[in-house]
Order: structure tokens, then C-alpha cells, then sequence
């Protein structure tokens, strides 16, 4: 049960403070056994109709976090339906407390596995075109071309995102990176896997030898080695179950990988029926299969941090935000307007203060717009910060552009509020008149999961053919999370 405090603003659940001594202390604790699960839905199981599927799939592997692709704008819609915690920014969901704190920028986040104990979970998922696998055996491409074609398509995007888990990796936090890599192990082609399966030679996948030469390791693999006893296929049990095209390649393209403290101890696929997955689920939701991987998990000691619960949270609804603090007296947590700097409300952490808890601010009357929840100590200085945009009930996104009209080889100059946050939400510009669905789309580009924003489109945009546009109308959409679904428009204009 939540008790807002009405007259201080907010309220501390404590969840167990920790001496002085916190971080000694949480590493002395018991290691937690995490199931982590990867699982691709295929445009938010509407293909099937099957999201009841999506759900019991995730409840009978007994996931206790859960990197989705393709959630198309329903995560929270599963999450709620499991009792989880939802990330729309990461894609993940999970039974533990997921927290974005400032700086990981929608690369990662943190697990909170107990009273400053956490993990780090990363999620992705790589461009599926093209699919090099196709090419090796359907039409012969040369190993030398096939690597060049997955440094070309999917190792850049990879090595952009594993830049920003270096740290925590250093620091040693177990960290977890789930996802739909479109691309195999090279420890599932080796020559004998290749002469069992008939492939056309061995060949070292990079994406696989990035992830292992940043220290992450291969889940299933780990406990299943034997790639020809144990191939583990996720692409594909059919688009959708049973049915595949006569050329189609069976592989291993959706991974649970971990570095840090995490010793898998289990991994499972779950899938269709029996001769392909450990665990089934009929009428199967997806056109790839999941896998859950079991891991013995040290957690690591929480840094100084505050972090709200989402970056986006409703007027009026309480608004959890946890944190750990060193523990010293006269600390607290500053709820500011991010355009005013002025403080709204201002918690301190108790007496004797906490070194973890929860806050639960009271949001009723708070205007909506950005705010800052800032973690200061007895002094007023700042330890740690992170942001969330307070939104009114059926507030729909609003679009800014500083001009109009387009002239000459001027650019398309966006700003956004009170987007949706989902990972995938993506601005796609078209013919006036016409929708996501049934007009070409003249260029496009992600908001980057960003709630509030501002970005430029013109020639360098996806999709965007030659710049200056044509002279005519044209509209602005924001559509959610890689699908057609599209929340609002504005119209512009392209002069000669």
C-alpha cells in the first residue's frame, strides 16, 4: 500500500537502509537467482492475435525480466497483464524495479535486486536486412563478402551500444544484454556444425566475437556447447507456426548474453511444440522463438542515485522514486521544475536518514511539463539527478517547428513534448493527405525514446530521397514504436 504524506509532498518506503558500510554489506548478501528472458513478438503479436500467448509464454518460463522486440507500443500492456515493471524506452520489462538513471540514456538500466543491490540490463535489436544467412546459402555469397556485409549492417550499430556499458562493466555489475541480433554464433558454425547442417563453410559471425571480446557471454551456449546436439534454433518456428518457405535457414539469432557476476545455470527455448522448444506454448504467438536463461547473480553495490520510476508518469498519480545515499545527515530529494529551477517539493531522507528507499511524491496540483528529482546532501550538493515529464490525463504529444515553409535546401526543424517514450517511437514525413499506412514515406527518423526533444530532418533522415522535397503540402506524423499507429500530425509546406 502507497500513503502519500500530504503535507510533506511525499512519502519514504524504506526497503532496508544499509550502514555506512553499504556497499561491503550488499556484497556479503546472498547471490540472487535471476531468470532473464529474450523474446521477439512480431509487431506486438498482431499477426497472430496472440498477445494472451505472449503472456503465458513469459509466466510459464517464469522470466523475472524479459527484453522484448517488436513490442509495438503494448509493453506496458504485457507488463501490467504480468504484475511487472515496464521500461517503453528499453523494451524490458520485469518483477524487479527498473531504473534509468542520468547518463544511461536509454542504453541501459538498472535491476534493482534488493536494498542497493542492482544488475544492468541492455536490450537491442539489430537490423534484420539484409539477412546475411540468406545470402551464404541461397545464393552463395563469399565468407569474405558475408563478414563485410555484417560490418556494414550490424557491428557498427553493436559496438555504438555496448560504448556506453563499458562502465559497468569495470565496475563490475552484472550485467545482461538481451535481444534479436539477426545474425548467428560463430560457435554454431563451426565444421562440424556446418557438415551436419549442410551450410557451405565455418565462419566466425562478428557480431557473436564483439559480444565475446567485450566480455559477454553466450547463455545458451554456455550450458548447451554442442551446437550440432543442441542447435537451439529461434528463426524461425514459422510466420506465422507451422509455415516457412522452402528456403528457409534455421539458425540461433536471439541471444541472453551476461558478463560480470552471472553464471548461467540453466537455458531453455521456448517455442511451438516439443522437437523445437523445452518449453511450448499453442498456438504459438511469434515468428522467432524466446529463450530464458538462468543465472546465479552477485549483485553489485548501488552508486549514490536517484531515479524516477519511468521517464514519463501522470498529474495526479503518485510518482515513485528510489534512490541510495551515502547515509549522512540532512540529505534529501528536491522535486524541480526543469524550466524554472524552482523547487516544488523537498523530502528529506528521515532521521536517522535512509541509504535506500522509495519516495513517493504526491503529483496532484503539479503542473505538467519536465522535472528534475535531485538527490542533495546536508550541504545542498548534488549527488545525483535524473528527469520525468509529469503528463495530464488524454494530453496528446505536441509539435513544434520553427518554420512551416520549407525553402530552398532548408530543413524540416522539430520540436516535441509529451511524446509517448516508447524505444521506437519515429517521426515520418508524408504527402498531406495521406497516412502511415497507405502514403510513401518521403524521409523519417527516431525521437530516441525522448518524452520531450528537439531534432532537424532533411537529406541525411532514412527513407529520404532527393532535398529539397517537391513544392506542395506535406504532413509531420508521430507514430509509435515502429508501427503505422500514428497519435498526431502537422502539416508543412515546400516552396519553389
Amino acid at each position: 500500500m502507497r500513503k502519500v504524506l500530504a503535507a510533506a509532498g511525499a512519502a519514504v518506503a524504506l526497503m532496508g537502509s544499509l550502514s555506512a558500510a553499504g556497499p561491503t554489506a550488499a556484497q556479503t548478501e546472498p547471490p540472487v537467482e535471476l531468470k532473464v528472458m529474450t523474446f521477439n513478438i512480431w509487431y506486438g503479436a498482431t499477426q497472430t492475435h496472440g498477445l494472451d500467448q505472449v503472456v503465458e509464454a513469459i509466466s510459464a518460463a517464469d522470466a523475472d525480466v524479459v527484453g522484448m522486440q517488436e513490442p509495438y507500443a503494448r509493453l506496458r500492456r504485457i507488463a501490467d497483464e504480468l504484475g511487472f515493471y515496464a521500461s517503453p524506452r528499453l523494451h524490458v520489462i520485469s518483477r524487479y524495479p527498473i531504473l534509468e538513471p542520468e547518463g544511461s540514456e536509454g542504453y541501459w538500466g538498472y535491476l534493482l535486486l534488493g536494498p542497493g543491490r542492482l544488475a544492468a540490463i541492455a536490450n537491442t535489436h539489430l537490423p534484420c536486412c539484409p539477412y546475411t544467412t540468406y545470402r551464404v546459402v541461397n545464393r552463395g555469397m563469399s565468407r569474405e563478402d558475408a563478414l563485410q556485409q555484417e560490418q556494414n549492417t550490424r557491428v557498427g550499430q553493436l559496438v555504438k551500444q555496448l560504448a556506453p556499458l563499458h562502465p559497468l562493466l569495470d565496475a563490475g555489475v552484472p550485467t545482461f544484454f538481451t535481444g534479436d541480433f539477426n545474425s548467428p554464433s560463430y560457435r554454431d558454425w563451426t565444421r562440424p556444425a556446418v557438415e551436419a547442417r549442410g551450410l557451405p563453410y565455418p565462419i566466425r559471425w562478428p557480431v557473436s566475437v564483439t559480444m565475446e571480446d567485450a566480455s559477454f557471454v553466450d547463455s545458451y551456449r554456455a550450458i548447451h556447447p554442442d551446437p550440432v546436439a543442441d542447435p537451439g534454433y529461434t528463426w524461425t518456428p514459422g510466420y506465422p507456426a507451422p509455415y516457412v518457405t522452402p528456403s528457409e535457414v534455421f539458425d540461433r539469432i536471439d541471444f541472453v548474453w551476461a558478463a560480470g557476476p552471472a553464471v548461467p545455470t540453466s537455458g531453455l527455448i521456448v517455442g511451438e511444440d516439443a522437437s523445437n522448444a523445452d518449453l511450448v506454448i499453442t498456438p504459438w504467438p511469434a515468428d522467432h522463438r524466446g529463450v530464458v536463461s538462468t543465472f546465479e547473480v552477485t549483485p553489485a553495490p548501488a552508486p549514490d542515485l536517484v531515479a524516477a520510476d519511468g521517464e514519463r508518469s501522470r498529474v495526479g498519480q503518485p510518482l515513485d522514486v528510489y534512490f541510495h545515499a551515502p547515509g549522512g545527515p540532512g540529505e534529501h530529494v528536491a522535486l524541480v521544475e526543469a524550466d524554472t529551477g524552482a523547487t516544488v517539493v523537498d523530502m528529506q531522507l528521515g532521521s536517522p536518514p535512509a541509504a535506500d528507499g522509495t519516495l513517493i511524491f504526491d503529483t496532484a496540483g503539479l503542473a505538467q511539463g519536465s522535472y528534475h528529482v535531485v538527490l542533495l546532501d546536508g550541504a545542498d550538493l548534488e549527488l545525483a539527478r535524473d528527469t520525468v515529464v509529469l503528463v495530464e490525463e488524454g494530453q496528446q504529444p505536441v509539435l513544434t517547428l520553427v518554420d512551416d515553409t520549407l525553402e530552398g535546401h532548408q530543413r524540416l526543424e522539430i520540436s516535441w513534448a509529451f511524446g509517448p517514450g516508447n524505444r521506437y517511437d519515429w517521426f515520418g514525413i508524408f504527402r498531406a493527405g495521406l497516412d502511415a499506412k497507405s502514403g510513401s514515406i518521403k524521409a523519417w527518423r527516431y525521437l530516441d525514446g525522448l518524452v520531450r526533444g528537439s531534432t532537424v530532418m532533411g537529406p541525411n533522415n532514412r527513407g529520404a530521397g532527393p532535398w529539397p522535397l517537391p513544392s506542395g503540402d506535406y504532413e509531420l506524423l508521430l507514430c509509435l514504436d515502429d508501427s503505422y499507429r500514428c497519435r498526431t500530425s502537422l502539416p508543412f509546406a515546400v516552396v519553389g
